[in-house]
Parts: C-alpha cells; sequence; structure tokens
C-alpha cells in the first residue's frame, strides 16, 4: 500500500502526542490526542484501502467527521476561558452530534461525502477558534506562545479548517473537474495536511525543556 507524506507525518504527530502522559502536569484534553490520533491513522489507512478497490469511502469520512467535530469541540471547550461560551460549546457540541447523526441516517446525499455536516461543524469551529485568539489578545499578562499547547492546537485546526472547508465543502461539484485540476487540489490539501500536522507536533513537543551541557 502506498504511503503518503502526510501520512508520515501524521504518524510522526501521533508519536509526538504520546509524550503528553510523560508531562507534569499534562491537561486532560492532550492525553486524548494520542487516541484521536490512532483513530485518524486508521480511518485514512481503511479509506485508501477502499478507494484502491474501487469502493466507495465517503460513508467511512461523513462518519469520521461525527467523531472529528465533536473531539475539537471539547478541545476548544477546554481551552477556552469564558464560562459562557463554555456553556454555548457544550450545547453545541451535544446538538451538533445528534443532528449529524440523524442527517447521515435520514438523509444519505447517495452515498457522497455529508458537505451539510462537514461546512456546518468547519463554521462553528472557526468561530470559536476566534473566540480563544481574542481573549489572548485580552489577557491581562503576556503568555510564551512558543511554550503554550492550547495556541498550537488552536492554530493547527484554525489553519486546517479555513483551509480545506472551499475543498470538502464543494467535493460534490469537482467530481466532474478535468483531473489536472483535482491533481493540483489534491496537492494544495497534501500541503495543508502537512502543515496542519506540524503544528500539532509542535504543540506536543514546544513544553520539552532541553538542558544545555556545562563543562
Amino acid at each position: 500500500m502506498k504511503v503518503s507524506v502526510d501520512f508520515i507525518f501524521l504518524i510522526v504527530c501521533s508519536i509526538a502526542s504520546i509524550t503528553a502522559f510523560f508531562q507534569k502536569p499534562s491537561p486532560f484534553y492532550l492525553r486524548l490526542f494520542p487516541f484521536y490520533f490512532l483513530v485518524t491513522l486508521l480511518v485514512q489507512q481503511i479509506g485508501i484501502y477502499l478507494s484502491q478497490h474501487s469502493i466507495h469511502n465517503a460513508i467511512l469520512y461523513s462518519i469520521y467527521a461525527m467523531l472529528e467535530f465533536p473531539f475539537y469541540f471539547f478541545v476548544l471547550r477546554f481551552i477556552i476561558q469564558n464560562n459562557k461560551v463554555k456553556k454555548v460549546i457544550l450545547i453545541i457540541l451535544i446538538l451538533y452530534s445528534l443532528t449529524a447523526a440523524l442527517n447521515l441516517i435520514f438523509f444519505r446525499q447517495g452515498g457522497t461525502f455529508h458537505t451539510v455536516n462537514y461546512g456546518i461543524g468547519c463554521s462553528l469551529i472557526v468561530i470559536f477558534c476566534i473566540v480563544y485568539f481574542v481573549e489572548l489578545f485580552q489577557l491581562p499578562k503576556t503568555l510564551d506562545l512558543k511554550r503554550e499547547p492550547a495556541f498550537w492546537i488552536c492554530t493547527a485546526i484554525f489553519f486546517s479548517y479555513v483551509c480545506t472547508f472551499p475543498f470538502w465543502g464543494l467535493v460534490g461539484f469537482l467530481s466532474a473537474a478535468p483531473p489536472f485540476i483535482l491533481k493540483k487540489l489534491e496537492t494544495i490539501l497534501l500541503i495543508i495536511n502537512i502543515l496542519s500536522y506540524s503544528l500539532f507536533t509542535i504543540a506536543f513537543l514546544c513544553r520539552i525543556r532541553i538542558r544545555k551541557s556545562t563543562l
């Protein structure tokens, strides 16, 4: 089975996330990422296998999105400080999970990728990421962002969804696009994934301090 470059970056990111168990103190949401990345690795490999055997994998990724968005809602709820926003995120997390499941069950869209679920999830995630960034600007004291995992994670999530939303939101219309355009879009997605996984990797390694040896 052919392994893509972004898949290698995902593996590196997954290994880096395990360090959350060895860094004290480590927030609960950080310790959930290794399991999330493990599921992501499995889904990607299954998706590639299905594609190589001419089996539709749209439903697989639609089901995965039902895990992906609630997970990121939970992460953002953890890192955002405003209690009112936390309550809103919790309500949206529950409502989104229910409506996405109902949409998947009763409105199957002919076996295609669920762009409605994805579009709504993307929009909400981006809004809450912006809320987090606004909170950073309003903090009474300056944080050392280069050693702040929440900042790098939120940046990775924000970057990923802002860049991929136009593609996945219009994926139904792209099926009829010329092959050379699809190839260029595939390359763009590859670059976006590599950069996103790199930001996640920084998030898990940024707290590690390397001691300089002295003579």
